[in-house]
């Protein structure tokens, strides 16, 4: 028997040696063919000839509490999980690559045909900014560290399909998957990589003990910073990564700083005043009203639109199903449909904002039109069968949208009105429902003053169906913790969501993630055949499997009404002073927030000219 077992065993070995593919540069969700750029050239989105130097000042809105971006309480500072530590691959903001990943802490991947298993080869000089050098060993202790309790819960469900992770040599590891997941190799190459010499120190707590320290293999080093007031990064002149073809045009602020502020006012006049080189504007009203001073019209600073093709994903009031008062469906609708956007649309945000349909909005390909047709409904179908109620009727009825999305107020807050009767719930003497003994009270936790102005009228619009609702704005640090532990009924929140959807599903809508502290499944939603269908996309081998099964996915979350759904938009208001330079090409899949800092640079002739026009008041233009 046991001779038996070892051929088994050897012709498994074989067997699997004989499928691993030739190491390539890079990773598509699609295949080596997949792959936009060869292993020598830069992104067509970069400026190789870009001039290091100069500084960068950006705000911060709120606080931070740690360094250590993976652990699970507090908040990490600014900058630190992307630009101080790094992932075995980098990941493609180019418009033509829906999920393509390039070596970065890995110079090739070997991949078996059926993706099961993978095989990276560390590059040799890769080192942590200590002068430690990057192995295997850290490879390995970085996934292990996953299971540590103290660790974002949200890691957990995002690289719960890696089996097993194997040292090779020093440099070389192996990584085994538990299911086939068309896109779980290009996840692998998303881990964040610690250094184990450092965070795995024995009887130190992962959670507590690093908070105030950063050490990673990127391209920046923390400089200093002081909680609650600043954070300023020093780009690392030894970067090991720098000659990389990824990087060329990239990183090229010597330093950068983030400026806390407790108060988005503060943020405006501060950037105004000099004291921060850029901001992006989040707020309508700013950016119909405000930076139009003699500043722009000099030329100082520069007031700009640019366009992006990011998914939209959802933005809007979350409920927190796991209070009694929001497990009717019912109750669910009638609290959203009283929301009127295009009043606030036109009286509050200035036109500037599209309504929020769907979890995959703005994007053709990903987002439902009509009702469900063909594969789609099949999907619904089948689910229904097996599922029953878990798949609302609306699903397979209506089209994606808010309930009495584009009918007159009036008739939604007598629908709405209707709803609620229907539930049990009965008009007090005060005006507010009452059902057993209870009032229906409803708080909105906010972090961000500027969502009362915002929100007051969708508070009287409720006062009109029987509902209280009373908005509470705390600190930023109390808002995590009731955020993590879930002590809310509602929220402002926002589900974003990328061209290649797949094992962070879990994490937004899985049963699972709802029963753990930390996850962003903030809704709570707790659903089989959303279970069901957030494995059917992750398993999806093919693009029309992969979109077929999230059109169904988003109709029956969009159906159950755990979102009043907000708006989008489709560019980035940015404000920023006249003295820097950047690729001719955006890469607009990123945020542009990220593209100043990663790809942009400070021009020496513009820093020049600004301040001596500002010196004499005279104009750039």
């Amino acid at each position: 028997m046991k001779f038996c077992l070892r051929l088994a065993a050897l012709f498994l070995f074989f067997t699997a040696q004989s499928v691993i593919a030739a190491p390539i540069h890079g990773l598509s969700i699609y295949g080596s063919s997949g792959l936009k750029y060869k292993a020598d050239q830069p992104y067509d989105f970069s400026s190789p000839n870009a001039p290091k130097g100069g500084y960068l000042t950006l705000s911060s809105y709120g606080a931070f509490t740690k360094m250590n971006p993976m652990s699970l309480k507090g908040l990490v500072a600014p900058g630190i999980r992307t630009l101080v530590f790094e992932t075995p691959m980098d990941s493609s903001s180019d418009d033509d690559e829906p999920f393509s990943q390039y070596g970065n802490l890995v110079e090739n991947v070997e991949i078996a045909d059926d993706r099961m298993t993978m095989i990276y080869h560390i590059r040799k000089n890769a080192k942590f900014s200590d002068g430690h050098p990057v192995t295997a060993d850290d490879f390995v202790f970085s996934y292990k560290l996953i299971q540590d309790p103290e660790y974002d819960p949200f890691y957990k469900q995002y690289f719960k399909d890696i089996s097993n992770v194997k040292k090779i040599d020093s440099h070389k590891v192996e990584y085994s998957f538990a299911i086939f997941n068309q896109e779980l190799p290009l996840i692998t190459g998303q881990m964040p990589i610690l250094p184990k010499h450092i965070y795995g120190k024995a009887g130190k707590s992962f959670g507590s003990d690093f908070d105030e320290l950063a050490v990673g293999s990127g391209p920046y080093i923390v400089e200093k910073y002081d909680f609650g007031k600043y954070i300023t990064l020093k780009r690392n002149p030894d970067w090991w990564g720098k000659d990389l073809p990824i990087n060329q045009g990239r990183y090229n602020f010597d330093h950068i700083t983030w400026k806390i502020y407790l108060d988005p006012i503060a943020i405006r006049e501060a950037f105004k005043g000099g004291e921060i080189d850029a901001n992006q504007i989040t707020s309508s009203r700013d950016w119909a009203l405000d930076y139009k001073g003699d500043f722009v019209k000099k030329g100082y600073y520069i007031r700009d639109e640019i366009p992006h093709k990011r998914v939209a994903g959802m933005q809007g009031y979350g409920m927190n199903l796991r209070n009694d008062i929001f497990k009717s469906r019912k109750i669910r609708a009638a609290i959203s449909m009283v929301f009127d956007f295009d009043w606030s649309n036109k009286n509050l945000f200035y036109e500037q904002y599209t309504r929020n349909d769907c979890y995959f909005d703005n994007n053709l390909e990903m987002k439902p039109q009509g009702t469900p047709q063909g594969a789609v409904k099949k999907i619904l179908l089948d689910l229904r069968k097996k599922h029953g109620s878990a798949i609302p009727k609306t699903a397979l009825t209506k089209p994606v949208g808010a309930p009495g999305q584009g009918q007159p107020l009036a008739k939604n807050i007598a629908v709405a009105n209707k709803l609620l009767d229907s539930t049990g719930w009965k008009i007090g003497k005060d005006g507010i429902r009452e059902k057993d003994g209870k009032k229906f009270n409803i708080e909105l936790l906010l972090n961000n003053p500027l969502w009362q102005r915002i929100s007051e009228p969708y508070k009287n619009n409720l006062k009109k169906i029987g509902v209280d609702l009373t908005m509470k704005l705390v600190q930023p640090a109390e808002y995590e913790e009731r955020l993590r532990s879930y002590k809310f009924d509602m929220i402002v929140t926002s589900y974003g969501q990328s061209r290649s959807p797949g094992n962070e599903q879990r994490d937004l809508w899985g049963s699972e993630a709802a029963k753990t502290p930390g996850a962003r499944n903030i809704s709570g939603i707790s659903n089989p055949a959303v279970d069901e269908l957030i494995e059917l996309v992750i398993a999806a081998d093919t693009r029309k499997k992969l979109i077929d099964n999230i059109q169904a996915l988003d109709r029956i979350l969009t159906h159950q009404y755990i979102t009043v759904p907000h708006w989008y938009i489709s560019y980035d208001r940015i404000v920023y002073w006249n003295r820097f330079s950047r690729p001719k090409k955006n890469p607009s899949q990123a945020p542009t927030l990220n593209n100043i800092i990663e790809w942009w640079w400070e021009d020496p002739k513009k820093a020049k000219a600004l301040k001596k026009a500002r010196s004499s008041g005279s104009s750039l233009l």
